[in-house]
């Protein structure tokens, strides 16, 4: 089985709370946000959405692509496992293998 990315909020629970000490309602000050926020984003129960991403790129220096490419690496690794089934009754279509049509063209 695929391992799922991890999610964004344990980075932010890890890397950004514990790392500088702060509480929740600390970082959540420093964002302007509700500590609701910061508490479902830490347990992994809401998304790092692009207006999050810029705020976290104030904060921590890390760009806000990086947020959003956590968010998106981990989102897209529990929607394939949601779909797997539905994905395999799917036919690509010939000559593809399935891949990217828009990766293939810029070749």
């Amino acid at each position: 089985m695929t391992r799922v990315p991890t999610h964004p909020g344990k980075f932010i629970a890890n890397d950004v709370l514990q790392e500088y000490g702060l509480t929740q309602q600390e970082l959540a000050d420093m964002l302007k946000v509700s500590r609701l926020t910061i508490n479902e984003l830490a347990q992994g129960k809401r998304s790092v959405t692009p207006g999050m991403a810029l705020r976290l790129e104030k904060l921590t220096g890390q760009s806000a692509e990086f947020w959003m490419r956590l968010q998106n690496m981990y989102d897209l690794a529990v929607t394939r496992m949601d779909m797997i089934e539905a994905l395999q009754e799917i036919e690509p279509l010939d000559g593809t293998d399935g891949r990217n049509l828009t990766e293939d063209s810029a070749k």
